[in-house]
């Protein structure tokens, strides 16, 4: 197997990085940069299998013991260095970890203000100081690479700069801004950007999704894969609260500091975690609200609530600040200024 044939639709992504596999030019470190969901660590995960596959040149088997190791998280020198809380315990990871090599979906990130700190870069240096395992180097991936702090990132230059020999280093990121300069400067940077639907419908269905909820999910998952494999496993229809909230913001009835107030309290009910839902919720409403305006048929929600106050202009500008909000609070931005936000910047009265 080539390297991202398991990816479907980033040929761009594929182009370079097979390239590079075949002329035996890879770099010593890269980022890959795009939405949560795009098929970034898979295609990191996917290039480590080449490097290591002891079957395959500039391919890999998928069944060997490299290739398996791989698959489970647990090759030696294969690592992971992953954003964690001060409280997270080795145990932690570790069920993140088998979480995700058993079903391939489970996100492997932990809530709350998470960081990659200097402790786990040192680590990571240490690491890369010794003669590795099987003596084919090493691939170190960092996951939300924009989470490491400024002293992080600044002791992961001198190893960016000048790798041990057969070393490949490989940032994953979805806030390529968010990482310095002189980190960016010194890795090549892959882009992996969001599919057309039917793309993510193709995912869905080789993955063993029903077509009517394949076509579904395709339509709400803004592009990305591993989103519409995520919400595969939940129950994506809004709730009542949702609706609620739908109506009441689109009313109009409410100004900015009532909104904050109405904010502050679904933040301190829901923590980060159920705001994101909540939002999702949301998205979900104002794209089937916008089908029945058009005379479509919904695709999520079996009822909708009244919208008769609202264009799609407005609908337009509720998908965009939710979907805003939910990256925020991805990146650790407090719930309630995030959600705050978000309500403010989608009253009838506060669009721009």
């Amino acid at each position: 197997m080539k390297p991202l044939d398991s990816i479907t639709g980033q040929n761009q992504a594929r182009r370079v990085l097979l390239a590079a596999v075949e002329s035996r030019r890879l770099a010593h470190a890269y980022i890959f940069a795009g939405p949560e969901g795009s098929g970034r660590l898979t295609s990191a995960l996917d290039l480590a299998r080449v490097l290591m596959c002891s079957e395959e040149e500039n391919g890999f088997c998928g069944h060997c013991t490299q290739c398996r190791q791989i698959s489970a998280f647990s090759h030696p020198d294969v690592r992971l260095t992953i954003p964690v809380l001060k409280s997270t315990s080795p145990d932690d990871i570790i069920e993140k970890l088998n979480a995700r090599a058993e079903d391939g979906i489970t996100p492997i990130r932990f809530s709350g203000n998470t960081y990659i700190s200097i402790e786990q870069v040192r680590a990571l240096e240490g690491r890369l100081s010794k003669k590795s395992y099987t003596g084919k180097g090493y691939v170190e991936i960092i996951l939300d690479a924009h989470l490491m702090g400024r002293e992080a990132a600044n002791a992961m230059l001198k190893t960016l700069e000048e790798p041990p020999a057969g070393t490949l280093l490989v940032l994953v990121t979805s806030r390529l801004r968010n990482l310095l300069p002189t980190v960016r400067s010194r890795a090549h940077t892959v882009r992996f950007g969001r599919l057309p639907s039917c793309s993510v419908k193709e995912v869905l269905l080789s993955r063993g999704v029903e077509m009517e909820k394949a076509e579904q999910l395709s339509m709400v998952a803004d592009g990305c894969p591993g989103r519409a494999l995520e919400l595969s496993r939940e129950e994506i229809r809004g709730s009542e609260e949702s609706m609620e909230l739908f109506s009441h913001l689109v009313s109009g009835e409410s100004g900015t500091m009532e909104l904050s107030a109405l904010a502050a309290e679904k933040a301190r009910e829901h923590g980060r975690e159920g705001l994101l839902k909540l939002c999702s919720d949301m998205i979900s409403l104002a794209h089937d609200v916008r089908r029945a305006r058009a005379g479509l048929l919904p695709l999520i929600n079996s009822s909708l609530p009244s919208a008769e106050t609202c264009d799609d202009m407005m609908l337009t500008c509720l998908i965009e600040r939710m979907d805003k909000c939910m990256v925020r609070l991805k990146a650790n931005v407090s719930p309630v200024m995030a959600f705050s936000a978000a309500l403010a910047g989608a009253a009838p009265g506060n669009r721009r």
